[in-house]
């Protein structure tokens, strides 16, 4: 049996994109990964990007969350399941509002936080991705 062969016997990751997402973060996602991971689009709950087994993923952004109501996302994030938030840093200074937000989304128990540049995320999100 050649290497060729052997390489395609083995069980790749299925990675699973919101159908929900931009066709160009789509684009992306088949182009950075498709010949690591099985890719699928499909519907997947609201607000969540990506799913890999049954850790959900999704990324938002430092400004958002300084925006959220925290007991909405607290109770979306504890309904989710296991899930990775990516927060991407897209404020030049951190208030400190949003860093107690970060805090208190850190302590729940179901969520992974990921806090990134915005040109970390392709790197991040693989890293993610491996883990679950």
């Amino acid at each position: 049996m050649n290497d060729r062969s052997r390489r395609s016997c083995k069980k790749r990751k299925m990675l699973k994109i919101n159908e929900n997402n931009d066709i160009e973060s789509i684009i992306e996602i088949f182009q950075q990964f498709e010949k690591k991971y099985d890719i699928i689009t499909t519907k997947l709950d609201e607000n969540i990007q990506y799913q890999v087994n049954d850790m959900k993923i999704t990324q938002t952004y430092t400004s958002t969350i300084r925006k959220a109501n925290m007991n909405k996302m607290t109770q979306l994030l504890k309904q989710q399941g296991h899930i990775t938030l990516i927060i991407i840093n897209n404020t030049k200074k951190q208030e400190q509002n949003e860093t107690e937000k970060i805090k208190q989304l850190k302590k729940l128990k179901n969520v992974n936080i990921k806090l990134i540049k915005e040109n970390q995320i392709i790197k991040t999100l693989e890293k993610v991705i491996d883990e679950g």
